[in-house]
């Protein structure tokens, strides 16, 4: 049956009746990316769930079967011991290699954190500017922001600057593309960090919270289950807060939203 909270996820579960008489209680999940499956199961022996599905997928299409998984859509999955280990290195490197192909900037060791306190000003400053910037370079800081937001999907250590990043895609300028740099150098040196995701009791539990301004504040959320986060979010505002408060109380709206989202797939 397909899941009502997100229409990619099809989830089956069913007791089986084995040849022997007795009978288990069996799960089979399906994530579905255009023509990509992600498959989990309870039970992989002839008599499964899964191995009737895959039967039954076989004789209807041509597909491959690639085994356990170790790659998809850019995203690194690994396994240690009872962990589950997501990281976007090679995607890193690969980033890497073309916004610094002469290697990045000695002085990027110095940045422990992803942006500088003064993004929000940058990009307020490149908003309100009177020039028109170059096709060519809105062209380049989309490509910069557009391979940063993706790389968001497993470190939520760079949602927020890169969220701030996203509000000027159509009118950068020279200090934004640096501050994106700044980005990428970031998680250059910190490539082999990712999501390790172990079994816990610990229920699903999550953060909201907010940053007040003058004008659109930004809201920000993230959820935790297995010990690492499994959602986050760092966006603006939709309309003007008047207290610190009330940019309080939208950014807890929203964070509720994904709650029950999140709780409908738990």
């Amino acid at each position: 049956t397909r899941c009502h909270h997100d229409s990619n996820v099809f989830d089956l579960r069913k007791t089986v009746t084995l040849p022997n008489g007795k009978k288990r209680s069996e799960r089979l999940t399906l994530g579905v990316y255009v023509d990509d499956l992600f498959t989990l199961y309870s039970h992989d022996d002839e008599h499964s769930l899964y191995s009737n599905f895959i039967s039954s997928l076989n004789d209807r299409w041509k597909v491959e079967d690639e085994g356990e998984v170790s790659d998809l859509l850019g995203i690194e999955i690994s396994r240690s011991g009872s962990s589950v280990i997501l990281k976007q290195t090679g995607y890193i490197d690969k980033l890497v290699a073309k916004w610094f192909p002469d290697a990045p900037p000695a002085t990027s060791v110095y940045n422990k954190v992803p942006a500088d306190h003064t993004l929000p000003t940058l990009v307020a400053d490149a908003l309100s500017a009177k020039d028109e910037p170059s096709t060519s370079d809105v062209r380049s800081f989309q490509s910069l922001v557009g391979a940063l937001l993706y790389l968001a999907n497993t470190r939520p250590d760079i949602a927020y600057p890169v969220g701030y990043l996203c509000r000027a895609m159509g009118r950068p300028s020279p200090n934004l593309h640096a501050a994106g740099l700044r980005v990428l150098e970031y998680l250059y040196r910190t490539r082999n960090l990712g999501l390790t995701y172990e079994s816990s009791p610990t229920p699903l539990y999550g953060h909201s919270d907010s940053d007040w301004a003058e004008k659109h504040s930004t809201s920000g959320h993230v959820f935790m289950y297995s010990k690492a986060a499994i959602s986050w979010a760092s966006a603006k505002q939709p309309c003007v807060a008047l207290s610190s408060c009330e940019a309080e109380i939208m950014a807890l709206s929203e964070a509720a939203k994904e709650a029950l989202h999140l709780r409908g797939l738990y």
